[in-house]
């Protein structure tokens, strides 16, 4: 994915990369929108690759001591879902929502209501 995208080879990068931490075609069925803002951030992604975050720890996360809402889709990859039920575990005053029928890239878009409802409701809360 890195490759392709350094090559200029964005959108098959891309289609790589969304489609791996989403679910297989979703970069086909993603709007105009959705892929204007991958396509203006494409070069970040590489970087990334390059220059990974070290693992989150216990430690770290029992830190945070303020509200934290943890959102994922329902149809996120196993390796997100895990992500979010360990912070849950670890962060004193999380909360956790599910955004039915979508997965980890663009949640906002595939259950646009649903996750806005998520925010709203936390904003309240």
């Amino acid at each position: 994915m890195a490759e392709l995208i350094e090559q200029g080879e964005y959108d098959r990068g891309l289609e790589m990369f969304v489609d791996s931490i989403s679910m297989p075609g979703f970069w086909n069925k993603s709007t105009q929108g959705f892929r204007r803002m991958a396509l203006d951030n494409a070069l970040t992604l590489p970087k990334q690759l390059h220059d990974p975050l070290s693992a989150y720890t216990r430690e770290a996360a029992r830190d945070i001591k303020c509200r934290t809402l943890l959102i994922e889709g329902q149809k996120s990859p196993r390796m997100f879902r895990n992500n979010v039920e360990k912070l849950e575990e670890w962060i004193e005053f999380a909360e956790r929502t599910t955004v039915n029928g979508a997965s980890h890239g663009g949640m906002n878009v595939a259950n646009p209501g649903a996750f806005n409802r998520a925010l709203q409701a936390f904003a309240a809360g």
